[in-house]
This record gives structure tokens, sequence and C-alpha cells, in this order.
């Protein structure tokens, strides 16, 4: 296909959804469908309900509707022949004699999935690569497979003892050169930085939490209809795994026969421990989930209450949780208490090793032990099912999916709050040492509150440089910095993030009213988040050494919730404040303090989306450069997005900044002269006739004409609106405060505004009045024509030519891209355009970008793995390899150019213990007593290598 200009679309995949996640979907079904859980499935009856098979056949149906909305121009024979091969494991029977094709046991079923995917070999594996297939495309059926269930359930369950402990799916050229010349991580959420089997340790501790509250999980949508419901199924899944540990270490094998679960439990009748009452709650309990009976499950108190019990640390870790990553996993696990198991994930993967072990004994023997082999699978299917609220769907495009995804870590990550950077260090390098680590995290409402965070992350860094010390490397230590970032919200009540939206803004900060007159827009939002603006300023000009910390200023979260121009005093006011408290002698000589935003990724129209990018560059940022997150707009090809989506809806008023952003760049109003672009035959025409349509409609001004609000009207508007608080437009500078913003008209130099009344009066209008608002909140259908198409080719190409040569760097998410963006495909990740490996003289201007993994959990990724995902997509889209290392090897350096954080002299393990001790004095708190390891005591390193000692 050809775009405008000679273009190709750049969308070399099709728009169906990918067969190899239909594969995974239909694959793991044994194990996520709600059917296999509420049936407890043992086996899969290949006769399907026919002579047997029952439970099987509700399973296929419960499949086969799922994957009706799912599966876009697949046939049932097409689906049936993947089941047939998963399920069934690809055997239809060779005795003649035989009825049909023996069931299928759980234990074969996942042994199969595992092979189907994995070498079995211990240590590190690979992925299975078919004769028909290249490595590419097994490696792509196994990562989608991830985002079906858990990797270390497909690790633990290979056919070999003992089991591997990871796979290799990076190409190892790629991770050395990556490893060797250092690779910088520079967004990552350090509230998402985990791993699911290191979240999953966490759940288990927080579960025997005796604060834990029973809404812990409340969230839309999720598969057991509520969160407490959710927590009472996940505790008795808990409760079960205790179980089956004292019965795997201990019960099975007295006097060398096999002996089932249920006699094992009657020992515990007499045990003066086990009270009549709490024997009920765990009798309940195991009845409940081994046969799914809901109706029998304790409450939740009782559950609660027996798991405490049963974990041995779980009290001391609900008030002195772990502070390194090696007593997370001896302590956090139950099992790994009770075995005295120290490795990584080692309690879930001694249980699931040594639970299909004893599967197998069973069969050999033909003994029965019906109890245990529910308990199992049942267990398994708990986590499997977690694991699929918190790992973001494929197919749940836009931000408010990954809001009620990652929204469902909550509380159960408490027990990993002291050890966060190192968690966010060991995931990113996969456990492999980095260059350089920033984390994301957001800000308090006081200064205590700013002070404790930074406190926690930086003490955890210092177990980072211990471990680093141990273990050297040509990197040097490695770069550690913090980037705070305020909150996107769409409203007060949350009725946005609980799943219940009223209709047409309603009841959203957007709507003008406040606690007296006038009413405003935003002012309530922007009062919550002056408030997180200015406990960082404060803290930054009491402690300025903590600019060597705070190394970046960020915005996140509901993209499409707040406008950039309610954002822009904070900015403003905070980067004044960090530049003064940077001039200080106590500074140190600190760098500046840099700028970030989320921006460009959620959006209805693609213009919308690029509009919001140049409010970022043109307002938000500083000349400087700065770094933009995501920004996938920038990438995605036009008249493919356009004939994907067809038509858009969207509210009056955003389409009329939309078309306002537009004209402003055919016509050069108040931008710079670079960043004109080349206006579409009759397309002015066109936006200046849709303006006057959309201005009329939505504030029908009294007392004026239709002359007084003109196009250069509205930019004068937009371009004022961007620029309250700040001067030179404004005569008071931004000082964070909501009276400031209240009356922030009131502070212009009408001197500098063009037209000024009928701008205020606009401005004023749009800010403060009901019926406007409302009028702008109907909704408008945009048909996606030639004229539309041409128009983002032109803006588009302007704002990428802009980004360029203003040194701005975008931060690209692979995997966060591919979900959020509903890509489907990696050949269609925007990032093919925004950074082509090839560049093409006809080809849209390139955009510098840079590497990171956002959010490890919801994402199911690593930094590492990000690479690997842009070499996978390049290859299949027809690069050769050696472009292909070339391209990523200028994505490595821009990343690490880019990167925000600084070497700390003369070494990184002095500045983190002299932050510390600023920390604790500006919160009044005894300094602690920090011992050195012999490498710190006499290595001083940075960027430059070690030295000897």
């Amino acid at each position: 296909m050809t775009g405008l200009h000679g273009r190709s679309t750049g969308s070399l995949a099709p728009k169906r959804v990918p067969e190899a996640f239909i594969r995974a979907e239909v694959a793991c079904f044994p194990l996520t469908g709600r059917c296999a859980l509420q049936h407890a499935l043992l086996e899969l009856d290949p006769r399907v309900g026919h002579g047997g098979g029952g439970a099987t056949q509700a399973l296929w149906r419960e499949c086969e509707r799922l994957l009706v909305q799912e599966a876009q121009g697949w046939s049932l024979d097409r689906i049936i022949a993947v089941r047939d091969f998963f399920w069934f494991g690809n055997n239809p029977g060779t005795d003649p004699s035989a009825r049909g094709p023996r069931p299928l046991k759980m234990r074969e079923y996942l042994r199969h999935l595992a092979h189907s995917h994995l070498e079995a070999r211990s240590g590190s594996t690979e992925v299975v690569r078919a004769n028909d297939s290249s490595a590419v495309d097994a490696i792509t059926h196994y990562r989608w497979l991830t985002f079906a269930i858990p990797e270390d359930l497909l690790l633990a369950a290979v056919d070999v003892d003992p089991p591997p402990t990871r796979v290799d799916i990076e190409p190892p050229l790629l991770v050395q050169r990556l490893m060797d010349v250092g690779v910088a991580e520079i967004h990552q959420h350090v509230s998402g930085g985990m791993d699911f089997p290191i979240m999953w340790a966490s759940v288990l501790a927080a579960l025997a939490d005796p604060c834990l509250p029973a809404h812990a999980l409340d969230s839309p949508s999720l598969p057991f209809r509520s969160g407490v419901r959710e927590l009472r199924w996940m505790l008795a899944c808990a409760i079960a795994r205790c179980v089956l540990c004292e019965f795997l270490a201990l019960g099975h094998r007295p006097g060398g026969e096999v002996a089932p679960l249920h006699r094992f439990l009657h020992r515990y009748d007499g045990a003066p421990a086990w009270t009549p009452s709490r024997r009920r709650v765990l009798a309940r309990a195991l009845t409940a989930l081994g046969w799914a009976r809901e109706a029998d499950l304790p409450s939740y108190k009782d559950l609660r209450e027996l798991y405490g019990d049963l974990h041995p640390e779980g009290l001391r870790i609900a008030s002195s949780p772990p502070d390194s990553m090696a007593e997370v996993w001896r302590t956090c696990d139950p099992i790994a208490c009770r075995l005295s198991l120290s490795g990584p994930n080692a309690g879930e993967r001694w249980l699931v090793h040594q639970g299909l072990s004893y599967l197998e004994l069973l069969e050999r023997s033909a003994a029965g032990d019906d109890l245990f082999r529910r308990l199992f699978w049942q267990v398994l299917r708990v986590r499997c099912i977690y694991y699929r609220t918190i790992v973001q769907r494929p197919m749940t495009a836009g931000l408010q999916w990954f809001i009620r995804f990652f929204g469902r870590l909550g509380l159960l990550r408490n027990p990993l709050r002291r050890v966060r950077p190192e968690v966010s260090y060991r995931v990113a390098g996969g456990n492999q040492a980095i260059a350089a680590l920033e984390v994301r995290t957001s800000s308090g409402d006081t200064p205590v509150e700013v002070a404790e965070e930074l406190q926690s992350l930086i003490r955890s860094w210092r177990h980072v440089l211990d471990e680093a010390g141990r273990h050297v490397t040509g990197l040097g230590e490695p770069e550690f910095g913090v980037v705070v970032h305020l909150i996107k919200n769409r409203d007060p009540e949350r009725y946005w993030s609980h799943g219940s939206p009223p209709a047409f803004g309603w009841r959203t900060y957007a709507q003008p009213r406040g606690a007296e007159p006038p009413p405003g827009r935003y002012l309530h939002y922007f009062a919550g988040q002056a408030a997180s603006a200015r406990a960082l300023a404060q803290l930054l000009r009491a402690v300025p050494r903590s600019l060597w910390l705070v190394r970046g200023l960020d915005v996140a979260n509901d993209e499409l919730s707040v406008p950039t121009w309610a954002l822009v005093p904070l900015y403003r006011f905070v980067q004044r404040e960090a530049a003064l408290a940077a001039q200080t002698p106590a500074s140190g000589g600190a760098p500046p303090l840099r700028l970030t935003a989320h921006v460009g990724e959620d959006f209805r129209h693609l213009q919308e989306g690029l509009r919001r990018i140049f409010e970022c560059i043109q307002y938000l940022l500083d000349r400087t450069g700065g770094r933009l997150g995501h920004a996938t707009a920038l990438g995605v090809e036009p008249r493919a997005w356009a004939e994907s989506v067809g038509s858009v809806l969207m509210p009056a008023e955003e389409r009329l900044w939309d078309l306002v952003f537009e004209w402003r760049l055919y016509t050069g109003f108040r931008i710079p002269p670079e960043l004109r672009a080349v206006a579409p035959a009759g397309r002015p025409e066109r936006v200046e006739n849709e303006l006057r349509a959309l201005v009329e409609e939505i504030f029908r001004p009294k007392g004026f004409t239709q002359r007084d609000f003109t196009p250069h009207h509205l930019a004068e508007a937009h371009h004022v609106l961007h620029q309250l608080l700040t001067p030179p437009l404004s005569w008071r500078s931004p000082d964070g405060s909501f009276d400031a913003f209240n009356r922030a008209l009131e502070t212009l130099d009408l001197g500098k505004i063009r037209a000024p009344e009928q701008v205020l009066k606009l401005l004023k209008d749009h800010r403060e009045r009901m019926d406007v608002f409302q009028r702008g909140q109907r909704l408008v259908d945009i048909t996606l024509d030639e004229s539309e198409v041409a128009a983002l080719y032109a803006t588009q190409d302007a704002l990428r030519r802009e980004v360029g040569q203003r040194g701005i760097v975008v931060e690209v998410n692979p995997s966060s891209n591919l979900l959020i963006g509903d890509l489907l495909d990696l050949r269609n990740h925007p990032i093919l355009r925004l950074f082509p490996p090839e560049h093409r003289a006809d080809g849209p201007p390139p955009v510098h970008i840079a590497v990171g993994s956002d959010d490890p959990i919801t994402f199911s990724t690593h930094l590492v793995r990000e690479y690997s995902l842009l070499h996978e997509a390049a290859l299949t889209a027809g690069y050769p390899d050696r472009v292909v290392h070339e391209w990523l090897a200028a994505i490595r350096q821009t990343s690490l150019d880019a990167r925000f954080t600084v070497a700390w002299r003369p070494g990184a393990y002095d500045m983190a213990c002299a932050l510390e001790e600023a920390f604790d004095d500006f919160l009044q708190q005894p300094r602690a007593k920090r011992r050195r390891t012999g490498h710190h005591a006499t290595v001083g390193a940075g960027r430059g290598g070690w030295h000897s000692p």
C-alpha cells in the first residue's frame, strides 16, 4: 500500500489478531479458564462430552465462546486443531481396539505444554524451534504464551531435575554487547518494577498481614467479580500451598508406601494447636478450593487469621518488611521459610516440581489421592488467574485499561516497599549489571513524605552498590536517579478508575466547579498536585544535595484526563525552585533538574495525540531538550491508522483545540519558523470553516459577532492558556498556590496579548462557564477521509522535524506500546517509523529514541527483553541482521546519552551514605551506622571504571 506522497505505510502485518495470541489463549485455557476452576478439572477427555468428558466439554464451550470475540478470521477448524495439539498432547492414539483416545491427565498436559515451547535442560534453557519455523517465530509464540500464564510455571514444569530457572530468548550477541558497553534503564516506574515471581512472593507475605483490608483487591472486571471474593480464593490457595508443602516434605511416603493427603491431615486431629474451630476453617477452605464450592469458603477474616498462623514470618513482615532481595526470597513465601530455601522463587519452583513428581508417582503406582490432585491444580489455577489480573491482557488498548491492571497491585506489594530499587535493578538487567537506573515515583503531599520516600529508595540502592562491589565489571558503579512524577487523574471520586465513569465528563476535574465562586476547570486537580509540587520544591530547597538523586520531573497516568495547560505552572515552579537549590553551596554543585512527560500514547484521534505532543514541547519542556514519554503518535503511520479506525467520536471541544493546533502549524502562529507545516491543498479553508462552526456551537458568544472569534483569536487563546502564570505573558511567577491558579487570568500582561478583549472572554468562558463545558462535551463524528489523512502527515512531519532539531529524545517502551497501543504485531511498532533501521530520503524526519521497560510486572517484561523485542521487530520487518545490530547499538547509545542520572563523586557509595544522612537530618532521625564493605572502603569508582585497591 502506498500513502500520500508515495510513502509506505510501514504496516507490514495483517490487521487480524496474531495467530500466536490465539494459540497461547487456547493452549493455556485448562489453567486459566473459569470453567476449569469451577469443575476442578483433573484430566482432559478427547471425547469432549461423548461418553464422558463433561468437564472438558464445558471448558471447550467457554473457550469457544470467548474466542468468538477475539479470534477474528479464524475458522473453528483452525481453533480445534490448536486445541487438539495442546490439550490432548497431539496424540490421537494407536490402539485400534480402543474406543477413542484416552483422557490426558493434567500433569501430562502441563508437561506437554512446557516441552512444546522449552528445551528439557537444567539451568538456562532455550525456546524449542520446530523444523519448519524460524527462531524468531518460535520466540514470538513463546512471548505471547508468557502474556497468558506465568513463565516460571512453564520452567518448573520441564521434566528435568532440577528444572531450568531461566529461558534465554534474547539473542546472545545482543545481550553480550549490551552488557559489555553498558545499557541504561531510562523509564521504569519503581512501584511496578518487579517481575511476577517477586510479586507473588510479596502477595504470599501480604496475605498474612492482619491489617490487610478485605477490599484490597477491589477493581472493575475481576474474574471473581469482586475483590473480596478474589482475596478469599487467594487465601484458600495460600493455605493449600502450606498444606501441600508439609505433605510433600514429610507425609506422602511413610515407610516407603504412598499415603494420600487426607490420611496425612488426620495427624492433626488431636494436636493441641489445632483447635476444633481452626480445623473446621482448614477443612472448609480445602473443600471449597478442591471442589470449587464458593458456598463452603470461610469468611475473609477466618481465612486470613488461619493463614497468618501458618505463615512463619507473616506478622513480622507486616511490621518490618524485608531489607534486601535475599530476605524477600527467604521469608515471604512460607514454603521457603518452612524448608529454609533461599534462592529466587525457590518455594514456588519446589512446590511445582515436587507436586508434578508426586502426581507421576501416583500414576505409576495406580494409587489414588483425589484431594491432592484437586488442591494442586486449583492452586496453580488461582495463581494463573491472579497473573492475568495484573499483567495487561492483549486487546485491552488505552491507558484506562492499564490503570486497572496496574492498580490491582495495590497493597499486596507492600512487603517490597523497602527493596524497590534493588528489585528494579535486578529485573531491568535480567540479574546482570546495567550502567544506570532511573526509577519514577510520585511525590508526597508534604516534604516529610517526600524525604521518607527518597530515604527508603537510597537505602535500598546501597544494597545494590554492596552487591556491585562484590562483582566487579568494567562499567564502574551503576548510576541511580529518581524522576518524580505528578499524577493525572480523571475525577476526585475515582468513578473512572472504579469502572463507573459518568457520561459526558460529568463530575470530572474538567467540570467547572469550586468550593466558592468563581468556579473553574481543574481547580481541584491543581490544588492536589500543587501540594505535591510544593512538597517536592520545599524538600529540594531544604536538602539541596538531594538533586543528585532527584534527577527529573514527569507527569504520568491518565493522559487524556488533564490538559497540558493545567500543568505548566507546576512545572515552571518546581523547575525554578530546583534551579535555586542547585545554586547553593549545600548542593555540592548538583546538576539541574531535567524534564520529561508522558504524552502522545493515548488518543482518540491521532491529531489529538500530536496536538498534546506539540503543547508539551512548546510549553512544558524547556528549550534545552528533555524527553517525551512514549509519544507513539509521532510514529503511527497516518493512513494505516485511518484505515483501521474509519471514523472517530470525540468531544467537540477536543476537536476544536485539535483544529486550532493544526491551523497554528499551517500559519506559523506564535511558533518557531522551523515548526511550520506545509498545508495540504484546501485544508486551511476547511479547518477555518469547521472552527467557526465549533466556536459558535460551543461558546455561543453573546454581544459578539462571529468575526470577533476568528481562528486568530482561538489560536491566541490556545497560546495564552498554556502560559498562565508564566512570564512573559504573566507578571506573576508560578508559586504552586491554588489562589494563583484560580486568579491566573488577572495576572496576564494585556499589553503582550493580541486582541485581549476577545481572548480573555474566550478563556474566561472556557474555564468557568458550565454551559460552555456541557456543549463542549457533545460528541462529534469525524470521518477520516483523504483531507484528514493529509493533515496528519503534514502535522506529524512538522513535529518530528522539531523534535529532532531540538534534540528531544522519545522514551520507547515496546511491550507497553504493544499492549496499550493495541499494535497486535511488533512489525506495527511506531519505532520502525520514528527511528527506522535504514532511513529513506523520502521518509519522514527520524526521531531519536531511548528504550525503557515502563512497568515490568504489568507488561511481563524487562529492559534487556525490550531490546530483544526491537531486534525481533526489525528482523520480521525484513531488515538485515547487520543493519539491525547497528540500529540497536545507536539506540543503546542514545539511551545512555539521554539519561538523567549522573555519576556520583567521589564514589557512589559515599554519595549514597551522604544522601541518607542528609535525609536523616531533615527528618530529625538518628544517623544509622553504615558498615562499609572492603570494596567501598578502598574504591571510589565512577563512569571511568574500577580503581585498584
